[in-house]
């Protein structure tokens, strides 16, 4: 028989009568049932024939006899086994045992005869969960939702029945400052804040805009859990190095309007999907961002865990020590998804002008370790492996009905042996030349150094010899020369190696102060490559290398790796990418909906961002998500086209303003949950520091590249920071930005750092100066009056209101009459400058309206 039944769940401890309360099993025992035991003895599982979602189940008991004795705790089988000291026995097998207060509690409710009502119904299948449920596209509500469209009728359909009205349209230079800032992070010139075109217009040219793919490459940079390499001095221990080219994939990604599908396709198995094009295959540093030096099982921990939350709203990692508490996912089922990933490593790959990874790398995945076997952890425990339980790659069994089949990859020469492509070999050949002309120049005007620099052209030239002799020894390995090219080689690398050792020599003995050391361990070294070189048997060359494989343990050495690997790929990680992307399942649409929704409405259409399993309740507009849905699936996946969608609909172009508002709608629905205006929202970190710059006519527009300090006095986008453990911008970590460990969700916090970065930081003291000069430069900001009107436009995207335009005239004045007393040099200009930084400090700067 198998129950159960764990702690973690409070109950009052009135077992022993001490507040003379009794025990109610709707109130104290049903909810610790439901929280601990249904997984296994629920509507979807009953081991042992148990089933305990209702009492008349608990009391029924299973497959060997009851289990509740009603008036008899002591002969109640039910606390035997929960009170047992044998591990085996003890029920919860894989949690905590009950604590006393609830083992005291149950005790109490058998004693008392176990009453509980007679109608009680069980739990409903877990796989009828709303989101487990096909997408099925909803017809558009025959409602009036004049100048708007499907998304608009929806909401409309809810609205009309609670006598709910919306609100008009948000004033056109406050709609356009607010898609300006959803769409491309940066906000209107004047002169485009006065653009008459079509507003769908407008949409559809922000949307083909280089600025929209960073915009959104941000957002989803936050969801995929991007962070830039952090270790110990040199030593990469997480993430990987040079991830930047990932970054620079979404972004270009996005431009292009890739489908989404796609995008997930060639982020989990870009090897697999495109093998041989570094275009696609740098997407897998979406993995390859998982990577930790010192746990191989924290790394695919986390990649299962982040593969399901990003994609799929699901919380895989809650099954890995036992099966999951509320949703229909068993361990059966995480150890069948690390099977997945089992064979995969990361390394970074020498991309073309740049020989040495380590300088500039394509950081990314594949098989290295095919028929790499994963066992089932017992209790999760990576410590205490069951040996006899091997488990087989696949994915869970609720949704397993449309997985495609596993089929293996082969791949191209260039990926299982990188240093045989073309401009490897060239940039190494390139460099070694180069070598060469330099020595020779530089013995050519050498003077009374002959000896030296003769040495260090022997040195260069054994180089290139060797290098060249290493690429003929690779292409023979697969031909009947194979020995004889190997054996040249191998000479020449001792030929090399002496030639260097040489130099040394020579170098240390003619230097003034000779370091005895060094100079022993040249020698030492000059004697072993002569032995190498005399040896007519060696075959040990060093292959030429095109990457460097990530270590596996913190003792690896990069140079035992070999040269060539594996020439086919399980194709493991397709099978899981296409079943992800499937039309069929009901998860991959619904998640990127409601992240798309959410930051442009402001809240999600499903609040649990991260996680659509059985905690989260339906939502209230499930008709509209669905309905969105199946279009974003039915326009080949296209992020713009629902962008499109959203940002033209009706209820984004209303004012977020209350005022004026419809009483009773006010006072029914304070909280905006039916939409009937939209959500006034702060900008996030990136957005709130690019204005200023993009505003001051700074912003640095280059798009891509490496990743830059946090410190450095940098005028590119935000996105372009360093972020990591080790590297955060200090003005954007102010404004909430994105956690480097996970941030499906940013947050929206107001502390008083935040007011500080704006009025005491030379980020906005600076731009505010450059701002004023612009807009004094223009006709409109000639003088006093109209410089307040240009400031509060190009600033807040609205006029100011008449105490505000007061306000700023009584600060002119005052201020000037303090700049002549102080005699200070361009008063005007300071005080321009002064009522700029101020209204870089109004809330409405910081807000999108």
């Amino acid at each position: 028989m198998a129950l159960a039944l764990a702690g973690a769940f409070w109950i009052k401890s009135t077992a022993a009568g001490a507040e003379g309360e009794a025990i109610d099993y709707l109130r104290d025992l049903k909810p610790l049932l439901k929280q601990r035991c249904y997984a296994c003895h629920g509507a979807l599982k009953q081991k042992g024939g148990l089933r305990l979602d209702t009492a008349a189940g608990l009391l029924a008991g299973g497959d060997d006899g009851t289990v509740v004795l009603p008036g008899k705790p002591d002969e109640s089988r039910l606390l035997a086994r929960l009170t047992t000291d044998d591990p085996e026995k003890r029920m919860p097998r894989e949690a905590a045992p009950l604590k006393p207060d609830q083992i005291a509690a149950i005790r109490a409710w058998i004693g008392a005869g176990a009453p509980a009502p007679d109608a009680e119904q069980g739990e409903d299948d877990p796989r009828d969960h709303w989101s487990f449920r096909p997408i099925e596209k909803p017809p558009v509500p025959a409602v009036s939702a004049a100048g708007g469209n499907a998304i608009d009728a929806f909401l409309e359909a809810k609205r009309a029945p609670l006598s709910l009205k919306a609100q008009p349209e948000a004033g056109r230079t406050l709609l356009l400052r607010r898609v300006y800032l959803d769409l491309t992070g940066l906000p209107p010139s004047a002169e485009q804040l006065h653009d008459e075109r079509p507003y769908e217009t407008i949409v559809d040219e922000l949307l083909e805009s280089p600025a929209h793919g960073e915009r959104w490459g941000r957002h989803w940079m936050d969801v995929w859990r991007y962070s830039d390499w952090y270790g110990l001095g040199a030593q990469l221990r997480n993430s990987q190095k040079h991830l930047w080219h990932w970054r620079d994939w979404i972004v270009e990604s996005l431009n292009a309007d890739k489908g989404y599908d796609r995008m997930i396709q060639e982020m989990l198995a870009g090897d697999e999907l495109a093998p041989g094009d570094a275009a696609t295959v740098r997407a897998t540093g979406f993995l390859a961002r998982s990577y930790y030096l010192f746990n191989r099982t924290t790394w695919l921990d986390e990649t299962i865990e982040h593969t399901g939350k990003a994609f799929l709203g699901l919380t895989l990692n809650c099954a890995k020590c036992h099966d999951h508490k509320y949703d229909p996912i068993d361990m059966n089922d995480y150890y069948r998804l690390r099977a997945v990933f089992e064979p995969h490593q990361a390394r970074l790959d020498a991309v073309p002008g740049e020989p040495d990874p380590e300088k500039d790398g394509l950081p990314r995945v594949f098989d290295d370790h095919p028929g790499a076997e994963t066992l089932f952890h017992i209790r999760g425990d990576p410590a205490n492996p069951d040996r006899e339980k091997k488990i087989e790659p696949g994915v869970p069994a609720l949704l397993a009905s449309f997985a495609p089949a596993i089929e293996p990859v082969s791949l191209p020469e260039s990926e299982w042996a990188p240093g045989r492509r073309d401009f490897v070999r060239r940039d190494r050949l390139d460099r070694a030349e180069t070598a060469v002309e330099t020595a020779r120049r530089n013995l050519a005007s050498a003077g009374g150094k002959a000896a030296v620099e003769e040495a260090k052209v022997a040195a260069a030239e054994a180089e290139l010899a060797a290098l060249r002799a290493a690429i003929a020894a690779d292409d023979a390995l697969e031909t009947p020369d194979r020995d004889t090219r190997a054996r040249e080689a191998s000479r020449r690398e001792g030929e090399s190696v002496a030639a260097k050792a040489r130099l040394e020599i020579l170098s240390l003995e003619t230097s003034e102060s000779k370091d005895e050391k060094k100079l022993k361990a040249a020698r030492d070294t000059l004697a072993k490559a002569e032995k190498k070189t005399a040896d007519p048997k060696d075959l040990a060359y060093s292959p030429v290398r095109g990457t460097q494989k990530a270590l596996e343990g913190p003792a690896d050495k990069p140079d035992t790796f070999p040269a060539t690997f594996a020439r086919v790929s399980t194709g493991r990680r397709l099978m899981l990418a296409r079943w992800i992307t499937s039309p069929e399942n009901p998860l991959t649409a619904r998640v990127a909906v409601n992240h798309v929704w959410m930051r442009h409405f402001g809240e999600p259409l499903v609040e649990t961002v991260s996680d659509f399993g059985r905690q989260a309740p339906e939502p209230p507009l499930r008709e509209l998500l669905d309905y969105l849905a199946a279009e974003f699936m039915a326009s080949g996946w296209s992020l713009r086209h629902l962008h499109r969608l959203m940002v033209t609909s009706r209820a984004y172009r209303m004012t977020s303003d209350s005022a004026g508002a419809d009483a009773a709608t006010l006072a029914a629905d304070p909280g905006n949950r039916h939409y009937w205006r939209a959500n006034a929202r702060r900008m996030e970190a990136q957005a709130v520091r690019d204005s200023l710059l993009s505003l001051a006519g700074t912003l640095d527009r280059r798009l891509g590249g490496p990743s830059l300090d946090p410190k450095s006095p940098s005028s590119r986008r935000g996105l372009y920071f360093k972020h990591s453990r080790d590297d955060q911008d200090a003005f954007l970590s102010m404004f909430d930005d994105a956690d480097h460990l996970q941030c499906y969700r940013r947050g929206e916090s107001i502390v008083p750092q935040q007011a500080l970065a704006l009025s005491n930081s030379r980020l906005s003291l600076e731009q505010a100066e450059k701002i004023a000069l612009r807009i004094a430069s223009t006709d409109s900001g000639a003088d006093r009056a109209a410089f307040i009107e240009t400031a509060f436009e190009t600033l807040l995207a609205r006029p100011p209101q008449p105490a505000e335009r007061d306000a700023c005239e009584a600060f002119w004045t005052e201020m000037a009459v303090l700049d002549e007393v102080r005699a200070a040099k361009d008063p005007e200009a300071r005080v321009r400058a002064r009522l700029v930084h101020g209204l870089l400090n109004h809330n409405d700067f910081i807000t999108v309206r």
